[in-house]
């Protein structure tokens, strides 16, 4: 379950007395722990409102948390964070069989809490990160109460999220320029490490620039954007297929000069082209910009970008193409042209 599950459970008043809350997306984590809690929670927060720490947790203190009644309220919350028996690795190994005798008592004493749990206590265990499913803790919390991960989001669920953001502080923002900002924002990137934090800050930035302005346009956001390299190995293509040499030398020289590689730029450069063709096989059969993105793996922004040269340039010369990029890469690497030579002779024949 995720966290619409959870917030729907909340809004419902179907809050288990045992759950677990797990994933690598932060925020929503902690935005559904603060819903939660507000449910939960109706008084007195000192008294009712406990968090404890996994890696130092002592069971007589997690059982005085649980089994003291709450005051003023129908139940307390007890929050259990990163606890070392839900961890792949450490103290909980103990689980799959040894260790020490301690460890395997107070084990034994958590699962008997989770299976015991009172009524007057919601009792919550929260891993910022991955656990372990095999482990017996987390199978009884998923037996007895109810598990929640939360996961990145997807794309549709990640531009709603961000037009809501940029709704609230009265501005707004047309699909083309939610497509740039997502797109430049890389939280949808395949091995991406940001979280939704990372992104509202920069739409923090993106107001602020903005001032009294109301519609986000191109300039804005390119203007508090870290520099999205995919941008101009497009506009180095398209200098290239209208034959424009000396622009094409100033994108790659502007390249270089804001501190990407030259093997770098030449192993984006052989991507691009591979998507143009994987796309423009796709796009004449007939499929739209979002099928060709979820077969091919790729964001819609990408798969747009590059139908923009499905007519422009014919297939037979975008594989001539990314033939002669492999070419080029062989020459550097084999040390018979250096790396700027190299590269500055493919995009002057690159599409001849």
């Amino acid at each position: 379950m995720s966290y619409r599950a959870l917030i729907s459970d909340i809004k419902n008043q179907s809050i288990k007395n045992v759950m677990m809350v797990f994933g690598t997306e932060t925020y929503l984590i902690d935005k559904a722990l603060e819903s939660l809690r507000g449910a939960v929670v109706t008084a007195f927060p000192e008294l009712n409102y406990t968090v404890l720490e996994g890696d130092h947790l002592k069971l007589d203190q997690l059982a005085n948390a649980c089994e003291t009644f709450p005051f003023g309220c129908d139940r307390k919350l007890v929050l259990v964070r990163d606890l070392y028996a839900l961890k792949s690795s450490g103290k909980g190994e103990v689980e799959e069989g040894g260790g020490s005798s301690a460890a395997s008592t107070e084990l034994q004493g958590l699962l008997d809490m989770v299976a015991n749990s009172s009524d007057s206590t919601c009792l919550v265990f929260v891993s910022y990160g991955s656990i372990d499913k095999r482990k017996k803790l987390f199978n009884e919390i998923k037996k007895r109460g109810a598990v929640y991960e939360f996961d990145r989001v997807e794309r549709e669920e990640f531009i709603t999220w961000v037009k809501n953001i940029l709704n609230k502080a009265k501005k707004q923002i047309k699909p083309r320029e939610v497509d740039y900002f997502v797109s430049s924002s890389g939280y949808l990137d395949k091995n991406s490490s940001k979280t939704l934090y990372d992104v509202e800050n920069e739409l923090k930035k993106l107001v602020s620039f903005m001032g009294n302005d109301t519609e986000v346009t191109m300039a804005h956001i390119s203007a508090i954007m870290p520099k999205n390299i995919e941008n101009d190995i497009f506009k180095l293509i398209n200098a290239c297929s209208e034959r424009r040499v000396s622009d094409s030398l100033r994108v790659y020289s502007d390249l270089l000069l804001e501190g990407e590689s030259s093997l770098g730029i030449l192993a984006m450069l052989s991507k691009q082209i591979k998507n143009i063709i994987s796309v423009q096989e796709l796009y004449y059969k007939g499929y739209e910009s979002k099928a060709i993105a979820d077969m091919q793996r790729l964001h819609e922004f990408t798969v747009k970008l590059c139908i923009k040269y499905c007519d422009k340039i014919k297939k037979n010369k975008l594989i001539n193409a990314f033939s002669r990029c492999v070419g080029a890469e062989m020459s550097i690497k084999s040390g018979k042209m250096s790396d700027r030579l190299a590269i500055e002779m493919l995009l002057v024949t690159m599409f001849d």
